[in-house]
């Protein structure tokens, strides 16, 4: 479970599973003057007091109560080198506050039977895994392997290099297959990562053979795999869904989508040709199935459509869909932010501020837990802001781009997110460049973060004249600011 305490807009966000009875919130001011919340239970029970002091006198810049940058920060100068002054340090935020960062290994499906008709042919059937990263931490997948004494009718075709690392809301894939090899039995799959609660995840796989008197349903090709689409552009591919039966109708009643927590299939995928449902497919006869893709966000995109039916054996028949959607060219973009950084095992991240934003705003802010708000003329993807590349265990280039900005002022800041290392904590030294229409702009650092929630005031941009001011200020980000906007990445 990830909890955030949005103390400075007396809020309270929990997400993951788990919950907190809460009857009531309330704030005072102790002798000191600072600010005290005291949060109460159904029953009146005082469960929780937070007191806090505002930030220091005379700071209107970045970590105030808005948490917006100032506009009126002074430029600094560009052969200064990294500024080392912390401001705006809220010194007074409770430890329970405190940023936790923990993986959690999601698996979709958790147990696949693979139903066939035999004779099965020699290039048997796969099943696509999706793994996902639930939690808030840095997941690191070190192995995937069978179990001892699993069936070797059951094997992987195709698995993501390892050590695999995967940033929060972050997905990768596995593709299993089965082949009747007169073996016969079970396979147990597992997958170990540095997941804290479940280290091992296993899943089961078994197989059915159809009987050829029921109705039965096969879709051919089982997956519709897109490879690589840019943002903006679409591609289609085809499937075929038959009645595999020699003497039985078999009814297709409905579709839907594929949930993994509360992920569903994204959008970017649609089925474009499918009869009115219900709809009755003759003994032997087919229907086909028609995808399209139009990623809105870049990087990989997988699920299953799921095709429900009156085969006993196969209820819902799936047809997995994948594709990995890639930013346009620099020249075609823009603004295009990039962010590097000299540390391994750390996460330093790009926040682009929309005019008027505020950090860490689950709308105005485009940063890895809001990767792509819809700004500007709503669902014109054109003039929206999106993360192409969250980059969570090194180096970079991290980096964020808009087609066709919308006039105003944007404000970019870099966050060091999280220090993976295990014995001590890295200072990063961490350059920013930004790009019009393939222009360089403007090169910004390298500039030293030396701990997990400094945060670095890059730049300011005028839109369209592309005027670009330099700020400079690094200060510290109150615990209680730093949140994700949800599970749903579009």
């Amino acid at each position: 479970m990830r909890v955030t305490w949005a103390v400075g807009a007396w809020a309270v966000a929990i997400l993951g599973g788990g919950s907190l009875g809460i009857g009531a919130c309330s704030s005072d001011e102790d002798a000191g003057g600072n600010d005290v919340v005291t949060i109460e239970d159904t029953l009146g029970t005082a469960i929780l007091d937070v007191s806090f002091s505002d930030v220091a006198p005379g700071d209107t810049g970045a970590g105030a109560d808005t948490g917006a940058p100032a506009d009126t920060v002074a430029p600094a100068d560009a052969d200064a080198g990294p500024v080392d002054t912390a401001v705006a340090q809220d010194t007074a935020v409770a430890q329970d506050t405190q940023q936790v960062f923990t993986p959690q290994l999601s698996a979709d499906p958790t147990s696949y039977t693979f139903s066939y008709v035999s004779p099965l042919g020699a290039s048997g059937e796969t099943k696509v895994v999706t793994l996902y990263n639930a939690g808030n931490g840095t997941l690191d997948i070190t192995k995937i392997a069978f179990a001892a004494g699993s069936s070797n009718d059951f094997d992987v075709t195709l698995i993501p290099p390892l050590p695999k690392s995967l940033a929060p809301g972050k997905e990768t894939l596995l593709t299993v297959r089965f082949r009747d090899l007169g073996v016969g039995g079970t396979a147990t799959l597992q997958i170990t990562s540095n997941d804290p609660v479940t280290p091992v995840t296993s899943i089961q796989l078994a197989s059915h053979v159809k009987a050829s008197n029921n109705p039965c349903v096969a879709i051919s090709p089982p997956r519709l795999d897109f490879t690589t689409v840019q943002r903006g552009m679409s591609k289609t591919l085809n499937a075929t869904l038959s009645n595999c039966s020699p003497s039985a109708p078999l009814t297709l009643s409905s579709v839907s989508r594929s949930q993994l927590f509360f992920l569903e299939l994204s959008q970017a995928f649609q089925v474009t040709s499918l009869p009115a449902l219900p709809t009755t497919i003759p003994a032997g006869g087919s229907i086909p199935i028609t995808v399209t893709y139009a990623p809105t966000l870049a990087g990989l995109d997988a699920g299953y459509f799921a095709f429900h039916t009156d085969d006993p054996a196969t209820p819902q028949a799936q047809l997995d869909v994948s594709g990995n959607a890639i930013a346009p060219p620099v020249d075609e973009l823009g603004l295009h932010v990039k962010i590097s950084w000299n540390t391994d095992d750390t996460d330093v991240d790009s926040h682009l501020l929309m005019p008027g934003g505020t950090f860490f705003d689950c709308f105005s802010d485009c940063y890895f837990g809001n990767p792509a708000p819809d700004w500007g003329v709503t669902g014109d993807i054109v003039d929206d802001p999106f993360l192409d590349v969250d980059d969570v265990d090194g180096f970079g280039p991290e980096n964020i781009n808009i087609s066709e900005p919308i006039a105003g002022t944007y404000t970019f800041i870099v966050h060091y997110y999280a220090d993976h290392h295990d014995t001590f904590s890295k200072a990063s030294d961490t350059t920013v460049e930004v790009w019009s229409y393939g222009t360089l702009l403007g090169t910004f650092g390298p500039t030293r973060l030396n701990s997990t929630n400094d945060a670095w005031d890059v730049f300011t941009i005028d839109w369209p004249a592309a005027t670009v001011t330099q700020l400079g200020r690094v200060w510290q980000v109150p615990s209680g600011t730093v949140r994700s906007c949800g599970f749903h990445f579009p």
